[in-house]
């Protein structure tokens, strides 16, 4: 190893190592320095308490220079040590800070000796000691800083301080005795370090030669393996593809198989939807106009109005069947969960046989969620119906739990997307057959399912997880074979007050204005008759569009508002005002509707329709609306 005798410098054909022995002996001072610097300024600001009692009448100068000079100095020095570039000056920075605290160390020495107080040189030793051991300042750094403060303390001493001579004699014996020491204990740490350096190279090349021999033994090992194995690998590889290649177009075959029928199914159930629409819109109509002829005291207005409630439920069933059919957007509102879930109990309590108990633990005051009904509908049906299928055979009891809870930071542990707030928790919990933990974990897999062919789609699950994950909420499951299934649902509290749902009328608006009513249902267009006379307009109805329009042609000018249906023969709802308005451009016009997404937005701009009311028709809704297209002025 050839080093520098002075600076300890790699020199020669060693020097190339410079650079990275210091850049590791950066790493491995690091911390010691940061720790050094701790150390330096409890007991550089420490030492202030020896201020106040040997020198109470100069403490105060004594604390500048402790508090707002040297202080600072670490300080700085220790926020340094964490930049990116630190490595480049540290040791500048080391010896910056040593040579300012050991020249605070002087100036204190100075201010006290006018007081007759010769024992502060003993801080300059202290400082020796971090400089030279602790601090991990290079040698030949450490020796200039060192010296430099000898000298400077030797001028105050001598030229400056009233230091009598038999004590600067002393304090200089221990002074320059503690430097000379520090030096030599520097030198051997730093020479130390080199050589642990320089041996660690050396036992890394002689590593990286026994390395490569090996490697190169194995390299012949492995070329003659390859050789041996490739072709075997290849034909077996070979085999597995064709074997993989066949399980997935089976199992696509399986899922678009499968998706084919809920694509039926959904098309089958709205069209039942909108069937059952035309049914309830004569049903919703002649009870509102009954009940606005009953006095608020008729003995008959309790029994219309549960009619109109009855209706109004099976309107929001009908809802839940289009969303199911995709023919209508998610309607989020403020919505009750125990509502919900009385509601699906209520239907399913019909299909579940004796031997299930189902037992209620619902708390209705824990607030609100901002949610679609029939997506959450949906939720509860299913699991609620899973739950059923695990006890079919053998019986149990399905127990539903309600309750708001405030997500700890133990609960996002174990739940990730969770957060820290208020979720309304749904816990349904059965006694059947229950699931082992392989299948419990695929349960949330599209297709995926335990049941036997016809009984379920294997789609349930993975619905209600993208449901419950599209409200930024959570479901887990937890399951022991034959002890039973738990299913806990978190969604968000979108309010800690109840929502008021009730289903009280809104009051209805009148006019005089003359309205072309065309629906190709006679029950719609007499209903819709007799509700918009009942509000004083005059109303001329057709169930055929071409008839309708041919009495529209006859007499445009008397018509100042045409509601027709969409889907008629012969003529589109759409078509009617297209042909309407090239007799009479600013009538006004609202298209009716089963199907909520038969008319695109698109659409209703480019054709200018008004409005487009959704079956069935809501007497107060409906009238409101009527009043406001009609107010509404022609752009």
């Amino acid at each position: 190893m050839r080093l520098n005798p002075i600076t300890l410098s790699f020199k020669a054909d060693h020097k190339p190592l410079e650079k990275e022995f210091l850049y590791e002996y950066y790493t491995q001072s690091l911390f010691q320095f940061r720790f050094a610097l701790v150390l330096a300024l409890i007991f550089y600001d420490l030492f202030a308490f020896l201020d106040s009692a040997v020198v109470p009448d100069a403490d105060n100068i004594l604390w500048i220079v402790r508090f707002y000079v040297v202080t600072p100095v670490l300080l700085l020095a220790m926020g340094l040590s964490f930049t990116k570039s630190f490595h480049k000056y540290m040791q500048a920075v080391i010896m910056v800070a040593w040579g300012i605290t050991g020249f605070g160390i002087i100036l204190m020495t100075h201010i006290v000796s006018a007081k007759g107080v010769y024992s502060y040189y003993a801080g300059l030793i202290l400082i020796f000691i971090f400089g030279y051991t602790f601090i991990r300042s290079r040698f030949i750094n450490a020796s200039i800083i060192g010296w430099l403060l000898v000298i400077i303390y030797e001028i105050d001493a001598l030229w400056i301080s009233p230091i009598p001579r038999d004590t600067f004699v002393i304090n200089n014996f221990f002074f320059i005795g503690a430097n000379i020491i520090g030096m030599f204990t520097n030198y051997s740490q730093e020479l130390s370090s080199r050589r642990d350096f320089y041996l660690k190279k050396l036992l890394v090349e002689e590593q990286e030669k026994v390395t490569a021999a090996n490697e190169a033994l194995e390299k012949r090992v492995k070329e003659r393996t390859i050789q041996l194995t490739t072709t075997n690998i290849e034909l077996n590889k070979e085999i597995e593809q064709r074997k993989l290649h066949e399980q997935e177009r089976n199992k696509l075959e399986v899922q678009l198989l499968q998706l084919q029928k809920m694509e039926t199914i959904g098309t089958l159930a709205g069209g039942i939807a909108h069937d059952f629409n035309n049914i309830l819109t004569p049903i919703l109509g002649y009870t509102e106009m009954a009940m606005e002829e009953l006095d608020e005291d008729s003995n008959l207005m309790y029994d219309i109005e549960q009619i109109y409630n009855a209706a109004i439920r099976a309107k929001d069933l009908v809802q839940q069947i289009l969303t199911f059919s995709r023919q209508v957007e998610v309607d989020k509102k403020p919505l009750q969960m125990h509502q919900v879930i009385t509601e699906v109990l209520n239907l399913v309590k019909a299909s579940f046989p004796s031997n299930i108990q189902i037992i209620q633990n619902l708390d209705p005051s824990c607030g609100t969620i901002m949610a679609d009904a029939t997506q959450i509908h949906q939720v509860i049906m299913n699991l609620s119906t899973n739950a059923y299928h695990a006890m079919l055979d053998v019986g149990g009891t399905l127990k539903i739990s309600l309750k708001a809870i405030e997500a700890n930071q133990a609960m996002i542990r174990r739940i990730p997307k969770l957060e820290l707030k208020t979720y309304i928790c749904t816990t349904i919990q059965d006694t059947g057959h229950g699931m082992d933990k392989q299948t419990l974990t695929r349960i949330f897999e599209p297709f995926f399912t335990k049941k036997e062919v016809g009984v379920g789609s294997g789609l349930g699950l993975s619905v209600v997880h993208g449901i419950v994950s599209s409200y930024e909420g959570a479901i887990t499951a937890e399951s022991e074979v034959g002890k039973g299934t738990t299913f806990n649902i978190y969604l968000p509290q979108y309010s800690s007050k109840d929502s008021n749902n009730n289903l009280s009328r809104k009051k209805v608006q009148k006019g005089k204005e003359h309205i072309l009513f065309v629906d190709d249902e006679e029950e719609i267009t007499f209903m819709g008759k007799r509700m918009l006379e009942s509000l004083g307009y005059s109303v001329s109805v057709h169930t055929k569009s071409l008839t309708a329009l041919e009495e529209f042609t006859s007499n445009p000018s008397i018509y100042d508002l045409l509601v027709t249906d969409q889907t008629m023969p012969y003529l589109l709802g759409t078509e009617l005002i297209r042909k309407v308005r090239e007799l009479k451009p600013r009538i006004k016009a609202i298209i009716i509707t089963g199907y909520g997404d038969s008319i695109s937005e698109e659409t209703k701009i480019k054709e200018k329709i008004d409005a487009v009311v959704i079956k069935p028709l809501i007497l107060s809704n409906f009238s409101n609306l009527i009043r406001k297209v009609l107010d509404e002025k022609n752009n």
